[in-house]
């Protein structure tokens, strides 16, 4: 995934609902982080089971709808993600309903490059 603008750009970049989607969701977050100034946010809200059951008909229905859906994240699984690529100061929100949803927001730091691919 190549987001087609300069680097250091945007004050906030968002991607909902999205990375559970993506075959390589590492590199969507590489390119969010690329486009994305120094002290800007990356705001990523993703779906998420928050126990057994709970909107698990729901995913089955919107995957009978079309969705194709890579992973499935819990608070944990989705919190785990981020530490694997590296986020140490991720900040976590979640929000209740039928299908809950956490919301995860990455400052970039200044001087920091982007990671490796």
């Amino acid at each position: 995934m190549n987001i087609k603008c300069k680097a250091d750009r945007f004050d906030k970049v968002v991607a909902g609902n999205v990375i559970h989607l993506l075959p390589e969701p590492e590199k969507a977050l590489y390119e969010l982080e690329r486009v994305v100034r120094p002290g800007g946010k990356i705001i990523i809200p993703t779906y998420i089971n928050m126990s057994k059951g709970t909107g698990r008909i729901e995913v089955k229905l919107i995957t009978l709808l079309g969705a194709n859906f890579k992973r499935q994240f819990d608070l944990v699984s989705y919190k785990k993600f981020f530490e694997n690529m590296g986020y140490a100061d991720v900040e976590y929100y979640v929000m209740d309903g039928r299908m809950p949803c956490a919301i995860a927001v990455i400052t970039k730091k200044a001087g920091c490059p982007v990671p490796l691919q």
